[in-house]
């Protein structure tokens, strides 16, 4: 039975490539700037798109376009995914040494191309140069963020590609004697062909969860955390809070909240300015988030107030933790900030607690009462 033409495998390879290019660049138009890579991924999708339709004429147009320019947008292609992964990752790349590499390589392709007409020499430099590519990619996709599934996947591809490229050398011995001459349609050549084919959609496919999962979670970031100190805002609080009061009642442990407000913040405002008032109020989030456990949850409730769930433990240890943070802040870490101290009352579930708000309640009271006592103290 006749194989598959493998100039439809490298045409379809082109569509693909094209198509997929287009979903990546409005991707990354519409994306936030800190997500950076979709770009170059979607030039190297296309240059790779390209360079597999330039193969396909192959034997009809002449070798300078078919092998070496064809060679040529390949590998800047695979320059594109890698600078695309960098970039990702928040690497800076380094153009100059990556296309001497590319020009190197492509002055010995032109050799046996015409000086020595080698097919298989061909073959087996640009196998290696794909190893070499996909090695590098992988390791970069691995180490990508967030490590989800899109991750996972754009890795598992780009090992998959680095592994085709290896059996490519290791059947080399295989090859068509004839294929300098004509285009190589061994069962061999065709099962590459193929993978490279759909490897463009699949690589692209990854691209496009691994962003789609990074802006996500950003998103997500957004919507639960005060954009100024990165503490959870009132909203999300409250939620991971209705989780901790229900395990704490089903189970019957301990619950404390904190609640803190930085002294005289006004006259700190009205003092050295605004911008110096939200300095304070990050140092405060920073300083008082080191003292904390993992499950402890610290939020911001607006302008200078802080509360703080401390999951398991009791009063006397709220205390501690309450007395750690107050002595913390009234040292003056930082000299380009004006010295501030911080008010702050705590309160324990108890029989008259009906929920997180008479928690919160609870220890606004206190927190009353201890500026009421000359503030810089803890009450409750």
């Amino acid at each position: 039975m006749e194989l598959i033409n493998p100039r439809t495998f490298l045409v379809i390879a082109n569509l693909l490539g094209l198509l997929c290019a287009l979903v990546l660049w409005v991707q990354a138009r519409s994306f936030p700037a800190d997500i950076e890579g979709l770009r170059d991924w979607a030039k190297a999708v296309v240059l790779m798109g390209c360079a597999s339709g330039l193969a396909s004429l192959r034997g009809v147009a002449p070798d300078a376009l078919a092998v070496l320019l064809a060679s040529a947008m390949l590998l800047l292609g695979e320059l594109f995914l890698v600078f695309g992964l960098m970039r990702y990752t928040g690497r800076t790349p380094k153009w100059r040494p990556a296309l001497d590499a590319i020009l190197g390589l492509l002055l010995l392709l032109a050799w046996l191309t015409w000086g020595s007409h080698s097919y298989p020499g061909r073959i087996f430099i640009m196998s290696l140069a794909h190893i070499a590519f996909f090695t590098f990619c992988a390791w970069l996709s691995w180490q990508a963020r967030p490590a989800g599934f899109g991750s996972r996947f754009l890795t598992a591809g780009f090992v998959f590609g680095a592994l085709v490229a290896a059996v490519r050398i290791v059947t080399l011995s295989m090859a068509d004697a004839q294929a300098e001459d004509i285009f190589d349609r061994s069962l061999i050549q065709q099962v590459f062909l193929g993978a490279f084919s759909l490897g463009i959609l699949a690589l692209s496919i990854g691209f496009i969860l691994l962003a789609n999962e990074r802006l996500r979670d950003e998103l997500e970031y957004l919507a639960t955390r005060d954009p100024m100190t990165g503490a959870l805002n009132r909203r999300a609080f409250f939620a991971r809070a209705e989780v901790e009061w229900a395990r704490a009642t089903r189970s019957q442990r301990a619950l404390s909240v904190i609640v803190s407000d930085i002294d005289f913040f006004k006259k700190v405002n009205d003092t050295f300015g605004h911008h110096v008032g939200d300095l304070v109020i990050k140092d405060f989030a920073r300083r008082a988030g080191h003292m904390l456990r993992i499950p402890d949850i610290l939020a911001r409730f607006g302008g200078e107030e802080f509360v703080i769930l401390l999951p398991d433990t009791g009063l006397k240890e709220a205390r501690q933790v309450a007395e750690r943070i107050r002595k913390e802040i009234e040292k003056q870490r930082d000299r380009t900030l004006p010295a501030y101290t911080v008010s702050i009352g705590i309160a324990l579930v108890g029989d008259a607690t009906t929920g997180i708000e008479t928690l919160i309640a609870d220890a606004d009271a206190a927190l009353y009462k201890a500026k009421q006592g000359g503030r810089n103290r803890v009450e409750g």
